[in-house]
């Protein structure tokens, strides 16, 4: 019912990232905020007004 392999695969490569999870995670943020940026400057650049 259950493939334990995969599911032991999947464990172990989540473990392998834990060392690098702060910077996981201030990259996540940093291209969330830099898309953001791009998609404001674009709406800004087709007449859309900039939201405060």
């Amino acid at each position: 019912m259950y493939n334990w392999s995969v599911q032991n695969q999947i464990v172990a490569f989540v473990d392998s990232l834990r060392p690098y999870a702060d910077q996981i995670h201030a990259d996540y943020w940093n291209a969330l905020y830099a898309w953001a940026d791009q998609q404001s400057a674009l709406l800004t650049m087709l007449g859309y007004p900039p939201v405060p």
